[in-house]
């Protein structure tokens, strides 16, 4: 065989086999006569084994070890569907999917894994991106509770103050219930699903995605009205701010402004802090009506296991049936109520949360109807103020 040090391609040809012989782990005296006839000089070994095309995939071979791609999550990620991938297997986990990813979006429930249909891909960390994100803006509701409190009890105490400070005090309540509640679903989800392996089968596809249809239902009809509530109200303080401006010529800065006017009043307004404040509102907005969307998806899947075992206890029942099969019912039906119990410990605080709150602003709601305009007095409060 003879020495090619003056030919690149040739070169890089045989170093090429040399790393695909090591990765294999077979053939040692054919990479050490390799190695032999070919040498790589030390300077430039980090520069030839630095990326290796292996059929379409190219990847970057590093000797250390905690820095080495994971190739097959990149498989899994850029791997073509399949037909499986679109099949509802009717897991809690399936249909709960489109709720945890909403509910991330407003930094809430900071799990891992959620895309996955197995409860064992779950975790939770505290290191993690995730993680991070909801306890910001934790700490940005309980910051801005604070400064509405001061407002309160110090410059303003009224119905419209106390409404706001039990709107964002929730809202931290709320971003708090679901963290603590983050640190334990891993557990209640792996729980779920092993009741439900030992539930009798669905049978029929509209069986298996019924539920997650439902769901993506519920979901969608919450989102939607909160969204439209979220719109009229910004059109209620857009109109406020055109009619009573602060700052005449800045319509930007007047809706920004009265947005978070109770804030601006202990700390100096700036476009940034403006911006950053409706950001805060949207979340806390969404984060809020996010709360019912929860109970009313978890409330709906257990009814569905409880009625899904009643029908099938109703189906069988027509026939003959034996002693094992009505002992495997009460068992099943045992396991559903442990899972209620679970569940319950697991969201107590977020029930409480939300009943609370629909039945503080329903009243609250009610009680405004019956009052007369008071736009234009705010107006001219505004103007002398």
């Amino acid at each position: 065989m003879a020495r090619t040090t003056g030919d690149p391609a040739k070169r890089q040809k045989c170093i090429a086999r040399i790393k695909f012989w090591r990765r294999s782990r077979v053939g040692s005296e054919y990479v050490h006569a390799l190695e032999k006839y070919y040498p790589i000089p030390n300077t430039n070994l980090s520069l030839y084994l630095n990326s290796i095309t292996l059929g379409i995939l190219k990847y970057k071979v590093v000797s250390n070890k905690s820095q080495r791609f994971q190739f097959s999550k990149i498989n899994a990620f850029l791997r073509r569907a399949v037909r499986d991938d679109y099949r509802y297997s009717g897991s809690f986990q399936e249909a709960i999917k489109p709720v945890l990813i909403i509910a991330q979006i407003f930094a809430l429930m900071p799990v891992r894994g959620i895309g996955s249909k197995l409860a064992e891909d779950l975790t939770f960390a505290w290191s993690s991106a995730r993680t991070y994100y909801a306890l910001a803006m934790m700490i940005s509701f309980g910051i801005t509770s604070g400064y509405i409190v001061a407002f309160m009890t110090n410059i303003s105490f009224d119905f419209d103050s106390v409404e706001t400070m039990v709107f964002y005090g929730s809202i931290f309540l709320i971003s708090m219930s679901f963290l603590q509640l983050a640190t334990r679903w891993p557990a209640i989800a792996q729980e779920w699903q092993a009741v439900e392996t030992k539930l009798p089968p669905l049978r029929l596809g509209k069986e298996r995605r019924s539920l997650a249809h439902h769901i993506k239902m519920i979901t969608l009809v919450a989102t939607t009205c909160s969204l439209v509530e979220h719109l009229l109200s910004m059109t209620s303080t857009m109109t406020y701010s055109v009619a009573c401006p602060r700052w005449p010529g800045h319509p930007v800065d007047n809706f920004l402004y009265f947005n978070f006017a109770t804030v601006f009043h202990f700390v100096d307004y700036s476009t940034f802090l403006g911006l950053l404040g409706k950001v805060i509102n949207v979340l806390s907005t969404f984060a809020w009506n996010f709360n019912d969307i929860f109970v009313m998806a978890v409330s709906v899947a257990l009814a569905s296991r409880f009625r899904h075992l009643n029908d099938y206890m109703q189906r069988e029942a027509r026939s003959a049936t034996t002693v094992d099969y009505w002992m495997q019912c009460r068992v099943n039906f045992r396991n559903l109520c442990k899972l209620c119990q679970v569940v319950d410990d697991g969201i107590s605080t977020i029930t409480l949360l939300c009943f609370s709150n629909n039945l503080y602003f329903i009243c609250g709601k009610i009680l405004k109807s019956m009052h007369s305009n008071a736009f234009p007095r705010r107006c001219i409060w505004t103007r002398w103020h």
